[in-house]
């Protein structure tokens, strides 16, 4: 064996050992950092140790042994180091490409070309040429990806690796000419890379903790779900705002948004429709705003806008009408469309307030105002709200007593047959025995109730004790009405609910009706349809009140399981003296008919609107006429009562 092949022997041994030492280094990273370009440079330097290794063992065998080129031992060591050598290029550069992209490889992908490069390396060993050309092209374009991503990024790991690859690919250029074997230059250009890997390695580390760091601190002031900012980020820039605006003398004005019923909607569709309602509605709020204005989640469904420089009262109310107005518009969440509106309360500096506190307190105080006042609005502070909002919370705070205290009561409104006068039913309605302000009527107290969450413990108390009732009443076989407010309609167990109430009470279901208003029921129509089926499934009764106020659509109308339309009483006051009153409640009442539903006419005030109504061919009578809603004991000593048709009218409670 002459002097030239032992050096070349001893290179490739020192490539291979330097190679595996690399190659364990690399995998000891990896199961450090979990990283896995590591994992597949581990397989690189693996591959080229194998590459080494064999290329050694082809000298060796021809010159040492003395076989042939053409010996089986020749040959499979020369296929071996070429399919080690193409593996190598394709696992140095799937590394690469995870660096840059911080994402894998995807695993069909580096299956099909490790495959694809294996298949070539057996079929080219003859071509060495052909793989120091192919890694020379691979190292190029590895080392100006690596040096465009060094531009934007801090440190010289990645422009050390670009050097690297650069270096090393330059130096397969060598294999492509009849230059004499230099190894201690692929020696040292591995040495070289292998420091670039490193080196690279500790830079994205560097990096991965600050990026963390950087989401720590982006989770500490923002939402989560909506990426807005959050209550103490929006508290810190209302702070500088102030600052500013009390420098120039200018105005600033808060804003609080608060969406109405998005609990029905989360209860009845699931958090996921809800949570995707949230980032569409944030989306929408921040079309409506400028650059430099701010929209913030401050939790729930509410959120707060500031707005740093308003010139007058009127701008933010523009505002706050195009926030109103976009909203309207409807929503296309997981393949249904869905409608929402919200309330807007909005405070001004320095009017309404000096400090962050005050500002967001007194507009949240006229966001409650706004819901006061029938929702889908905005209000501007008055500082009488603030008297009004410890009003509604010393009431809100009393009915919670009511509610334990035994002070709530159900009176009930008879239900005549407008042709028998006979009482076929009668509706509960609730009262509050107040101990200071008196009786009570639900007008009083049910805002808050709703506001509060209250309605749905109050709502429970009115079944149930007007199912009671109706066992009491059983002989008489009334059909008893209760009402279900929209958040007592939208809880999930509310079949369930009614189920074990009926089951408590062993009423008959069918004497039973539950109302529902139109506005809730068309609020999300294919869920309350499904509501709907289960309670009919029940045996109980349907009831839609207040019909012709909402936005019905036939369609639904004709599909809704309804055994009952209530006129509405807007209709039914002027029916005899508006014509168009008249068209309509002839209209309503020709189309409950067709569709096999039965008319109530609520509000039945006089003679004469009863004379037309029963002209009109409407069913029952619910109103003043007859009864307004009288304590149980007084409507059971009515009931017991033999009477004949023309007495009826002896029930009449009018002062």
């Amino acid at each position: 064996m002459s002097e030239y092949n032992i050096v070349v022997a001893a290179t490739f041994t020192a490539q291979t050992l330097g190679a595996i030492v690399l190659a364990l280094l690399l995998l000891s990273f990896h199961r450090q950092y979990r990283k896995s370009y590591l994992l597949h440079w581990t397989c690189a330097w693996g591959a080229l140790a194998v590459f080494n290794l064999a290329s050694g063992l082809t000298i060796a065998i021809q010159s040492l042994w003395q076989y042939p080129a053409h010996h089986p031992f020749s040959i499979t060591a020369k296929i071996t180091a070429s399919v080690a050598g193409w593996l190598e290029i394709a696992w140095l550069l799937f590394g690469v490409y995870e660096l840059l992209r911080r994402r894998p490889v995807r695993l069909v992908d580096a299956q099909r070309i490790t495959l694809a490069l294996t298949a070539l390396g057996l079929a080219a060993w003859l071509l060495p040429e052909l793989r120091a050309g192919a890694a020379s092209l691979a190292f190029f374009v590895a080392a100006v990806a690596l040096w465009r991503a060094r531009m934007r990024r801090e440190g010289i790991g990645f422009a050390i690796l670009a050097g690297a690859f650069a270096l090393y690919g330059t130096a397969q250029l060598r294999y492509l000419t009849p230059i004499t074997y230099l190894g201690y230059i692929d020696f040292l250009m591995q040495a070289v890379l292998g420091i670039g890997m490193i080196a690279s390695l500790l830079e994205d580390e560097r990096e991965a903790a600050e990026l963390a760091a950087n989401e720590i601190e982006h989770l500490a002031y923002h939402d989560a779900l909506t990426g807005l900012p959050n209550r103490p980020l929006f508290v810190d820039r209302l702070i500088v705002a102030l600052a500013q605006a009390q420098r120039g003398q200018q105005k600033l004005a808060v804003f609080f948004l608060d969406l109405d019923r998005f609990k029905d909607i989360n209860d009845s569709l699931g958090h996921s429709t809800g949570d995707a309602l949230l980032k569409s509605v944030a989306e929408r709020i921040r079309s409506c705003i400028r650059e430099g204005d701010t929209v913030a989640r401050f939790g729930g469904d509410e959120f707060t806008l500031l707005i740093p420089r308003v010139e007058s009262v009127e701008n933010a109310a523009t505002i706050a009408h195009k926030i109103i107005e976009t909203l309207k518009l409807p929503f296309f969440i997981h393949a249904r469309e869905l409608f929402v509106t919200t309330s807007i309360g909005v405070s001004l500096f320095p009017e309404d307030g000096l400090d962050p506190e005050t500002l967001v307190r007194n507009a949240d105080t006229a966001m409650y105002r706004a819901k006061e006042q029938g929702r889908d609005n905005y209000q501007l502070y008055a500082p009488a709200m603030n008297a009004r909002a410890l009003e509604r919370l010393a009431l809100e705070n009393m009915l919670r007593k009511a509610l334990t205290h035994d002070e709530l009561v159900l009176h009930y409104q008879p239900v005549i047959d407008a042709r028998t006068e006979q009482i076929v039913g009668a509706e509960a309605l609730v009262r509050w025995r107040h101990p200071e302000l008196g009786l009570l009527g639900p007008a009083q107290f049910i805002t808050v109730a709703e506001l509060s969450g209250l309605i749905i413990p109050l709502g429970q108390w009115v079944l149930a004790t007007a199912c009671r009732q109706i066992r009491a009443w059983e002989q008489h076989g009334l059909t008893m009405s209760v009402n279900l407010s929209a958040r007592q309609f939208g809880q999930p167990d509310l079949v369930d609910q009614i189920r074990a109430v009926i089951a408590d009470t062993g009423i008959n279901p069918a004497q039973l009706q539950l109302e529902i208003t139109e506005s809730n029921a068309m609020q999300n129509a294919e869920s309350t349809m499904f509501t709907l089926r289960e309670l009919r499934a029940l045996g109980v009764k349907i009831a839609m009140d207040d019909f012709g106020t909402g936005y019905s659509s036939l369609n639904y109308l004709k599909r809704f399981p309804i055994d009952t339309l209530k006129l509405d009483q807007s209709f039914v006051h002027d029916v005899t003296s508006d014509s168009v009153d008249a068209a309509i409640v002839s209209a309503v009442i020709a189309m409950a008919h067709s569709l096999e539903m039965t008319v109530v006419a609520e509000g039945v005030e006089t003679k004469e609107q009863l004379e037309l109504l029963r002209r009109k061919d409407c069913d029952l009578i619910q109103g003043y006429y007859y009864s307004k809603p009288v304590p149980a004991a007084e409507l059971d000593e009515q009931l017991n009562r033999a009477f004949a048709t023309p007495l009826v009218r002896d029930l009449r409670l009018l002062p």
